[in-house]
């Protein structure tokens, strides 16, 4: 396994990208708003440079997470689709887990807990 060291996005966020054969890892920490989103996505884009056919976006670091974030991930979710690669959200209980819940996302992005079980959805969709 690859790690590369701890990015920081924003004041209050932080990534550390991990590659393991064909999988990347990018492990949040901190609060996913706006003020990181455009330096994610420019590390997300260096990450995808390499040859991955699995993207593990782990949120388990995560404090806080606004609708900036939600919007990232369905956006990665489509690009999955359309690049041909397995993505999944890693997602522990608290704040962000409560975001995807009452949003709906739990129910729709492939969300699972660190056992890579899929948690049940309770959301309205």
């Amino acid at each position: 396994m690859l790690d590369q060291p701890v990015v920081q996005l924003a004041r209050y966020c932080s990534m550390r990208t991990e590659r393991d054969f064909d999988t990347i890892i990018l492990r949040l920490s901190g609060e996913f708003d706006l003020d990181c989103e455009e330096r994610f996505r420019d590390e997300l884009e260096a990450a995808m440079g390499e040859v991955a056919r699995w993207l593990v976006l782990d949120l388990r670091g995560l404090e806080f997470m606004d609708s900036t974030g939600l919007r990232v991930l369905v956006q990665i979710d489509a690009r999955s689709r359309s690049d041909d690669f397995q993505f999944v959200v890693l997602c522990g209980e608290g704040h962000v887990r409560c975001v995807l819940r009452e949003s709906g996302l739990d129910g729709v992005l492939p969300v699972v807990d660190r056992y890579g079980r899929v948690p049940a959805s309770d959301s309205p969709v």
